[in-house]
């Protein structure tokens, strides 16, 4: 019962995080693809000034609803009069309503930015250990949330701080340094952004970057259990790994496809750190929980 409920928890999660990534695709490629600009319509010479001097006689005129029925379509065909136009017949509390809200707002988007902007210059100066250090608290933080999946009963609930740090120790000593070389050194050797370019990077990632984190992971996993060994490392390797690796390919190669066809190289490894806090978990679950049904059987 105990590897039935783990399996459904995974599963679970592992469906939740790749709508979740679907979403966000979906709505991102929409963000990008869509147009905030409206077409101007260049007007006649000739019929400019007579399009002003109907919008000024109904502005002498405002209670003359003849004249704003003739003079709102003219208006509606200039871009830069639209809203003047659009000012008559609306009420202007809307408006206030939406300036209250933006400077409400404004502290916290200022504040945003200013991080972003601090974020970018450390990113430029100090890139692998802003790298590192990003790595370092989203492996934490994952394994923390990992433990709460987890944790069904009182004693299960308390933390286990050392697997905190050891998920933490891998974002920071191999993760962040790992993916900084490996995205300067993929775009080096396919430096194009055409589909079969992109095709290619996602296909060398499933195929050397994943696996080879995925193992470093495991042997983490065993280091801070105390039950490292070659032996059981091969062994950790040959039963999990090519369930992990399958259920990656659900998750990874969208991530890739999105991050190498419209993010810039330098912000691809916080995109992929960010993405990692949902597969960091799915792999926390994976090795932890698989371990503790093992060491039962052994136990009895």
């Amino acid at each position: 019962p105990t590897q039935t409920k783990s399996q459904i928890i995974m599963l679970t999660l592992s469906i939740k995080a790749r709508l979740l990534v679907v979403l966000g695709l979906c709505c991102l490629s929409r963000a990008f693809s869509s147009s905030s600009s409206k077409p101007f319509t260049v007007l006649p010479k000739s019929s400019t000034g007579q399009h002003a001097a109907a919008f000024s006689t109904a502005q002498r005129h405002p209670h003359s609803l003849s004249l704003r029925k003739r003079v709102t379509p003219l208006l509606s065909l200039r871009g830069g009069e639209q809203e003047e136009g659009a000012s008559l017949n609306e009420d202007p509390t809307p408006t206030t309503s939406l300036t209250g809200k933006m400077s409400v707002l404004a502290p916290v988007a200022s504040i945003l930015q200013s991080l972003g902007s601090a974020y970018s210059t450390q990113l430029t100066n100090r890139p692998i250990l802003t790298k590192s250090v990003t790595a370092t608290f989203i492996f934490g933080l994952s394994d923390w949330t990992a433990q709460k999946i987890e944790g069904s009963d009182e004693e299960e609930a308390k933390m286990n701080w050392t697997r905190i740090i050891s998920a933490s120790l891998v974002g920071l000593l191999y993760f962040g340094p790992a993916a900084h070389g490996w995205y300067e050194t993929i775009f080096r050797i396919l430096p194009k952004q055409s589909l079969i370019s992109t095709l290619q990077k996602a296909a060398l990632g499933q195929l050397l970057f994943g696996p080879s984190f995925t193992c470093i992971f495991f042997a983490t996993s065993l280091m801070q259990s105390g039950e490292f060994t070659l032996g059981s490392w091969f062994k950790k390797i040959k039963s999990d790994f090519l369930g992990a690796w399958v259920a990656g390919l659900g998750f990874w190669p969208l991530v890739d496809l999105f991050s190498y066809s419209v993010l810039p190289s330098r912000w691809i490894p916080l995109f992929v750190n960010v993405c990692s806090y949902v597969w960091t978990i799915y792999l926390s679950l994976v090795a932890n929980k698989r371990a503790s049904s093992d060491a039962e059987p052994s136990a009895s």
